[in-house]
């Protein structure tokens, strides 16, 4: 096997799954070979498409043996489809391979020997648990002169093909995807093209305040122009609280320009977490499954440590939701975060829920974090998927707080800050994954480092 060759067609029994969701299997020169699609205990045959020094990876031409995990997925797009990929197994399976991902992250890459990894959190209700769905408008091929509005199949970030169903979203957004599909063919509109820069028609957002029953519709063009606002408001203004147009202006060189327009209704949907209310608008950023956010948020609460006394900076805030949700067991809490329109929101945030002991400003982390009026006693951070950065993590530890809640949704960043964390006098007393995302190989993370004496 040391003269392996792209085409070449092997037999491997996959072993487990790697973060990223592709099956791991061994070859017999020892290489590890990566394979999407399978389920640990199945046997293939797989066609070799990259051969490195260490490992390979492969495309599944044929499952031989079905591994007795193996269930039949519910959704009939599951083939073609990029989002769930993990619809074939079923959930208490998922669970426990995404509890031993971030168990072996913080071993591989972080060198945390013997790191205390709580079992995980998994959600009580897997399916319609997305408060957000975004969809995209294209076609399937060249050829095609349908235009579609779905999703993009796997791999392929140009064609689009229709959404008949989805069970992460909700039976209102079925209806409003079905709805505005039907609206663009009769009135024959075009979607933007990316490969001759032409047309109208980019995406659609649909966003729902899954405690509240209130829904925003975001349709978003690559032109100035849409002639049909009155009638795009007719068609969903009786299943729609805000309905907005987002026109965006791409040149090269230069930033990328959104222009929002409300069409109807509320300027912003009202979102419940807890006893606390939270608006959202059209940019701002709003944990997808409002549910497990109350678990995932009372985790953080809990690694915080508060008992009324700690100043907390809560770094990368967003709309405020995990700052004001600690904000009453807390003395002042000090957010951070780069979006304007999500610091505006967590300003309404604090007024809206009566929250005098919270303090807010735009600006990214790096430079701004310095001009925080206070010293901390907590440091809250939930860092884009990158983590946090040389940078941003020698300036937490120059502030020496006693504690770190680190929030994390890549276990391989997570584990690279935290050893940066360690070697600078902290402690990782133990990591609590929760499940925000059912059928993929997403896991969101909230570690709780303390400061050695």
């Amino acid at each position: 096997m040391s003269n392996l060759r792209k085409g070449q067609i092997v037999e491997i029994r996959i072993e487990k799954l790697a973060f990223g969701g592709k099956g791991i299997g061994t070859l017999e020169d020892g290489r590890r070979v990566f394979v999407e699609g399978v389920v640990p205990g199945d046997r293939i045959e797989a066609s070799l498409s990259k051969i490195k020094k260490n490992y390979a990876e492969a495309e599944c031409v044929r499952v031989m043996e079905e591994a007795v995990v193996r269930i039949d997925p519910r959704c009939k797009h599951f083939e073609r489809c990029g989002g769930c990929k993990w619809q074939m197994l079923p959930y208490e399976e998922q669970l426990k391979y995404k509890e031993s991902q971030v168990k072996e992250a913080l071993e591989d890459t972080g060198g945390v020997v013997d790191v205390v990894v709580r079992s995980i959190i998994g959600c009580e209700e897997p399916w319609f648990y997305r408060n957000k769905m975004e969809f995209s408008f294209g076609n399937e091929s060249k050829e095609d002169p349908e235009v579609r509005l779905g999703l993009h199949p796997a791999g392929r970030r140009v064609d689009v093909f229709d959404v008949e169903e989805c069970f992460l979203g909700s039976e209102k957004a079925a209806e409003i995807l079905e709805r505005v599909r039907g609206f663009v063919r009769e009135h024959n509109l075009p979607f933007y093209n990316f490969r001759n820069n032409e047309g109208l028609l980019s995406s659609l957002f649909i966003r729902e305040g899954k405690n509240t029953g209130e829904i925003m519709v975001n349709l978003v063009t690559c032109k100035p122009e849409f002639p049909l606002q009155k009638e795009f408001v007719e068609l969903l203004s009786d299943v729609a609280t805000s309905i907005y147009w987002t026109s965006v202006k791409r040149k090269r060189g230069v930033p990328t320009q959104f222009t929002e327009h409300l069409l109807f209704g509320k300027r912003t949907i009202t979102e419940k977490l807890g006893d606390l209310q939270f608006k959202i608008s059209p940019q701002a950023f709003f944990q997808p499954n409002t549910r497990q956010a109350e678990v995932l948020y009372e985790e953080v609460k809990k690694a915080a440590g508060l008992t009324g006394e700690e100043v907390v900076f809560d770094l990368y805030c967003g709309t405020g939701t995990i700052g004001l949700f600690c904000a009453r067991d807390a003395k002042m809490i000090y957010g951070i975060e780069l979006n304007e329109d999500a610091i505006k929101n967590a300003k309404q945030n604090m007024m809206m829920n009566g929250i005098e002991n919270a303090w807010f400003k735009a600006g990214d982390v790096d430079s701004k974090l310095y001009e925080v009026p206070g010293v901390p006693d907590v440091v809250i951070v939930d860092p884009p998927r990158s983590g946090l950065g040389e940078k941003v993590t020698k300036k937490v530890c120059d502030f020496e707080p006693g504690r770190i809640v680190y929030v994390s949704c890549d276990p391989v960043n997570l584990s690279r800050d935290v050893k940066y964390f360690k070697e600078h006098g902290y402690e990782l007393k133990y990591v609590q994954p929760v499940d925000m995302f059912p059928h993929t190989y997403h896991i969101e993370n909230v570690a709780c480092l303390v400061r050695r004496p």
